[in-house]
């Protein structure tokens, strides 16, 4: 297996971008920092890192090893990247990759702990990995990197050309100098916070006009149909007449009052009166409870829903109620601007250690220009949207706000009549009972 520069692309959940994330609220407790992408952290760019370098330095040069270098692990695309090395064996330093299977680094990843291997050549792990031959490779010393989430994401490492048996004092060392990469990754999540807390205050306050404006239309419209209807009820003479005004009347109660739903939720979330309550959650329970809601209306129109579980019945640290909204508005947009074809729900895991959870359907689609104004407010991918499927254009609003309540990040994947797909990123921890387990 040969070494080979890579240009690295961000995981295609994210697509390069974090979203930004909203002020802080009033009486949560301790917020958990967003995992970003690997790029954005500084681990992988068009250039090394002088940081994270130093710190690679310093592990060789304290251990005494010719070869040292910080891996990252991509688990869903099978590969290793190197972020930064100090020696021969990733020089020039480029990123280069890695095949999974070729990486020493993925017993660190397996084991979530220092990997300490004395001959690399008669170790049963490594013997047969064909980019250590020719190498003169012999020993291997690795400690695991995270994020701030504790997801394991590479490791700090350390080879020589001789066999060697690590010390505890070895381990000590290279274990500190790898708590000092989880503190540059720390310290860089929390200034992106920053930064993106404070471009969406800037941009709050210049919406804040155009939403009174909205909603004084938006509720005028509805009571102007309700005192109409009322009215002329007085005066029907028939039955027909009387039976038009009172479904007049009860579309234009139902509007208002989706409509008035809709904009408390908002309200209550940009005041912070939602609070974060986390709570050990099997997350297949709840998309399975969130996809019967719909299925009735999903089999009046032929349209298949499905579930893709890679998690198992692993539980995780969760608001239930705040996750719940997010699925029972991404999976009810879907069927409902679906007219054939299926809906499917995805749970898995990402290399950022984030559950993803990915909603896709075979509807109208929603053409790339649109992608980031159906979040805003009263917004809506097309005009005619409304005319023929209702809503108040609250919907995805409401589902980026909650998702960001929860630290996490929405993506979407879509073209005009080609359906999309929904990714909702959340940096959640594994649950207690899946903890004691591992």
């Amino acid at each position: 297996m040969t070494l080979r520069p890579a240009t690295y692309s961000p995981h295609s959940t994210t697509n390069g971008r974090t979203p930004v994330k909203t002020a802080r609220q009033r009486g949560r407790g301790p917020i958990l920092p967003k995992a970003y992408t690997f790029e954005a952290l500084g681990l992988l760019h068009h250039g090394v890192d002088d940081s994270i370098l130093n710190i690679v330095k310093l592990a060789g040069r304290v251990l005494d090893a010719q070869n040292s270098h910080l891996s990252v692990l991509e688990v869903e695309e099978g590969r290793q990247l190197i972020a930064a090395s100090a020696g021969s064996l990733f020089d020039p330093m480029d990123h280069c990759e890695i095949r999974l299977d070729d990486s020493i680094c993925q017993h660190v990843l397996a084991t979530r702990e220092t990997v300490a291997i004395s001959d690399l050549q008669t170790d049963p792990r490594t013997r047969d990995i064909g980019l250590l031959k020719g190498r003169n490779l012999r020993s291997y010393i690795g400690s695991p990197i995270h994020t701030t989430t504790g997801r394991v994401i590479g490791s700090l490492c350390c080879m020589t050309t001789e066999p060697r048996v690590w010390s505890a004092r070895d381990i000590d060392v290279l274990e500190k100098l790898a708590r000092c990469v989880d503190d540059v990754v720390k310290a860089r999540t929390l200034a992106l916070e920053e930064s993106r807390t404070r471009a969406q205050l800037e941009n709050l306050v210049v919406s804040r006009s155009s939403y009174i404006a909205h909603i004084s239309h938006e509720i005028r419209t509805p009571l102007t149909g309700i005192i109409a209807s009322i009215k002329m009820l007085n005066q029907t003479k028939t039955e027909e007449q009387s039976a038009r005004l009172k479904a007049i009347l009860t579309r234009s109660a139902d509007k208002l009052m989706d409509f008035v739903g809709d904009v408390l939720d908002v309200g209550r979330i940009d005041a912070g009166f939602e609070r974060v309550v986390s709570e050990d959650t099997c997350l297949v329970d709840l998309v399975d409870q969130a996809v019967a809601e719909f299925s009735d209306l999903a089999a009046s129109k032929s349209v298949a829903l499905k579930v893709d579980n890679q998690l198992g019945r692993n539980s995780y640290l969760v608001d239930p109620r705040a996750l719940t909204t997010i699925l029972q508005n991404l999976v009810g947009n879907a069927v409902k601007f679906t007219g054939s074809g299926y809906v499917s729900v995805r749970l898995a895991q990402d290399s950022y250690g984030q559950i993803v959870i990915a909603v896709r359907d075979t509807g109208i689609g929603i053409a790339p220009v649109d992608h980031a104004r159906i979040f805003e407010e009263f917004e809506q991918a097309d005009p005619g949207t409304a005319r023929s499927y209702g809503g108040t254009g609250l919907g995805m609003t409401i589902v980026k706000r909650t998702v960001e309540r929860l630290d996490g990040t929405i993506a979407v994947s879509s073209r005009k009549g080609e359906g999309a797909t929904f990714t909702v990123s959340l940096p959640l921890q594994i649950g207690k009972a899946n903890s004691q387990a591992a």
